[in-house]
């Protein structure tokens, strides 16, 4: 093996002589160049902050906004890339469509609680179809306190923004 001098320094302690290996990674034994900063232009468009939307609410968001909606996993169609989730709500059970295609492939376990980040997009016959980037199972997570949590998290964004008033806008 060929001496690399330029990623190791020489360190001794006590006896013996160790070399101190800078840019060397255990788990693979191979050495990985230096990381490399990155910088984004604002010129980038990345998509907007996902707000948690209930799935008794999907239907009346716009076209093109991000959300983040929970649901229990009921049926899964992977040649279609396709998934529904559903939920709960005043005696009613309320379903999603989730388009996967983004997320697959995936191990889904139906009758698990998911939480899906993604947008809205309209298809025919179907409605509000949420197009998943992030599709995590949240199986064992306390639906009434989630629940509670986004409540809680809208009432302190609304305490947050200004009152929009008309009269001062003109």
């Amino acid at each position: 093996m060929p001496a690399l001098t330029s990623a190791t320094t020489p360190r001794t302690t006590g006896r013996s002589r160790h070399l101190k290996l800078t840019n060397f990674s255990p788990s693979s034994g191979l050495f990985r160049p230096p990381v490399q900063k990155v910088y984004l232009s604002t010129d980038v468009m990345l998509p907007a902050a996902a707000a948690f939307y209930f799935p008794w609410e999907v239907n009346s968001v716009q076209e093109g906004e991000s959300v983040r909606v929970f649901g229990r996993l009921v049926c899964y169609q992977p040649e279609e890339s396709r998934a529904t989730l559903s939920a709960q709500h005043a005696s009613k059970e309320h379903n999603v469509a989730v388009h996967t295609m983004f997320v697959e492939p995936f191990n889904p376990i139906i009758g698990a609680q998911y939480i899906v980040l993604g947008e809205i997009e309209n298809t025919e016959g179907v409605g509000a179809m949420v197009r998943a980037r992030v599709l995590n199972c949240v199986d064992g997570v306390n639906l009434a306190l989630l629940q509670k949590a986004i409540n809680e998290q809208r009432s302190f964004f609304g305490e947050r923004e200004p009152p929009c008033d008309d009269a001062q806008a003109t």
